[in-house]
């Protein structure tokens, strides 16, 4: 197909600036459209385009994010709500809750026109904040009650994460809950179990999927003596202290967070292995019964996570 040099100098620009191209004139759109039937180009959103091998390339989050940049030019009035106000905060989550659709607050409900990957979130009154000096979205804790409609797991960690980024309180969040109409069960269960203390989205999710199943809640972050380092303890992810004495541990992503390939001065992954052992000795050394290595793959399918939790003897209180 003949080149187009306007357009690809919009692609250009627009992949800098972490976008979409906007088809913003006939000839453009018409550009975009040939381009898109050979498959050169995607369109995740009317009238926006991104080159299909550099769209494949960004995750579910970084699409949405292009998404909702470019929708932010076309409608710089649009309050970003919901997920994608989530995503514009940073707060973290699992990349399965995108489905390409795009949160908008809204005073109204749906409207004649509306793009079917649109999504409006009616509220009375919009608390609007202004994110970068160029998006509107609603506020941190209306974002978090709006966010609890998703499967508990997937919104503790959206919990948990906005918590840890100190952008929002427990009572924030509760006091805004009482002025709204709102799934409060939900939003109440939320607040009751999240804990900034998760370090990343994977513990709050694997976290979630322990509460779930009914296992005892367990201690966040507990420190172990290093005696080969007694200024840097080792820490564990989850850790549980039964009554008769006897401590579990269980680590989420195990070994498998140790395999960096993008640091060029990173050890050898025989180091790396050879150090978790050695990490364990020194915790059962100081009265650790059992050490549960949890994996990705366990935590998404929960009767795995479950299996390894009763082998290991974590209480379950349910």
């Amino acid at each position: 197909m003949k080149k187009h040099k306007r357009l690809i100098a919009m692609m250009r620009t627009a992949q800098q600036e972490h976008r979409c191209v906007i088809g913003s004139d006939p000839a453009i759109r018409r550009a975009c459209r040939r381009r898109l039937v050979v498959g050169e180009l995607i369109s995740p959103y009317r009238n926006l385009y991104a080159e299909t091998g550099y769209w494949n390339s960004l995750n579910a989050e970084e699409q949405s994010l292009h998404v909702i940049r470019s929708l932010s030019i076309l409608h710089p009035r649009w309050v970003f709500a919901g997920l994608s106000a989530a995503c514009l905060y940073g707060f973290q989550h699992s990349y399965s809750l995108h489905d390409g659709t795009t949160h908008i607050a809204s005073t109204s409900g749906v409207k004649s026109g509306d793009h079917d990957r649109l999504h409006r979130i009616y509220m009375k009154r919009i608390p609007a904040w202004i994110h970068s000096n160029r998006f509107l979205l609603t506020s941190p804790a209306r974002t978090l009650i709006d966010c609890a409609e998703y499967p508990f797991a997937n919104a503790l960690a959206i919990y948990d994460s906005a918590l840890r980024m100190k952008l929002v309180t427990i009572t924030d969040v509760r006091t805004l809950m009482i002025q709204t109409v709102c799934n409060e069960k939900a939003v109440s269960e939320l607040l009751r179990w999240a804990n900034p203390l998760s370090e990343n989205g994977g513990e709050s999710l694997m976290r979630g999927r322990i509460i779930e199943q009914g296992f005892a809640e367990p201690l966040l972050q507990v420190e172990f003596e290093n005696p080969d380092n007694f200024s840097m303890p080792y820490r564990a992810d989850f850790c549980w202290k039964l009554a008769d004495g006897r401590i579990i541990v269980a680590e989420y992503d195990g070994v498998a967070k140790y395999r960096d390939n993008s640091n060029p001065n990173r050890a050898n992954l025989q180091s790396k292995l050879a150090y978790e052992r050695e990490r364990e000795r020194s915790l059962k050394s100081q009265g650790v019964a059992s050490v549960v290595h949890v994996f990705y793959e366990d935590v998404m399918v929960p009767q795995r996570l479950e299996s390894k939790l009763v082998t290991a003897e974590v209480p379950k209180l349910r």
